[in-house]
């Protein structure tokens, strides 16, 4: 998105530097080969005047656009409260999952699952070590802890001996 924005405010750049040359010069210098006798073909001062009046509107729409395509892009960074809410809504779909998550690794994953489509991409996740996991934002700011914690216990007899119970909490700040 950065490259689409610099490109738009390249080109606005582009179009005023042409705007302000004399645009008889710049028509002699690109367009006046393709005909066999330019000068009866060179456009008048009224076609000069219009061209540069583009010109001048062209960069005003692409400086125009690529204010709203940095203010739109700005606007995706996510604020603490929006990250907190993309980590409990995590961490109430895990609760929910409970049992049939069983180990640590499929936890993990549907985690990474989860904040994906919560965040709409929009917030990052990084381990933290020992089931702790920190949400940011795309910048890395603005730092949520999601603690998951998978409690797996062997009780002899049935037909499955393994039970597993999964915990969450979710604080601010770093973890």
């Amino acid at each position: 998105m950065t490259a689409l924005i610099a490109l738009m405010f390249v080109l606005a750049a582009g179009c005023l530097i042409l705007a302000c040359m004399d645009q008889r010069k710049l028509y002699w210098k690109t367009g006046a080969w393709q005909y066999r006798n330019p000068g009866a073909n060179e456009p008048s001062d009224t076609a000069f005047a219009l061209r540069r009046a583009s010109l001048v509107i062209g960069a005003v729409a692409l400086a125009i656009m690529g204010f709203v395509l940095k203010a739109a892009d700005g606007s995706r960074d996510y604020s603490t409260a929006q990250v907190r809410s993309v980590a409990s809504a995590a961490a109430m779909e895990l609760d929910q999952a409970g049992s049939g998550l069983g180990s640590s690794y499929r936890t993990s994953s549907k985690l990474y699952k989860v904040v994906n489509e919560e965040g709409n991409g929009n917030v990052e996740i990084q381990s933290a070590g020992s089931g702790k996991y920190e949400l940011t934002n795309r910048k890395g700011e603005n730092p949520v802890c999601l603690t998951i914690t998978v409690d797996n216990k062997l009780t002899p007899g049935g037909s499955d001996p393994w039970s597993h119970s999964i915990s969450t909490s979710v604080d601010e700040g770093s973890c």
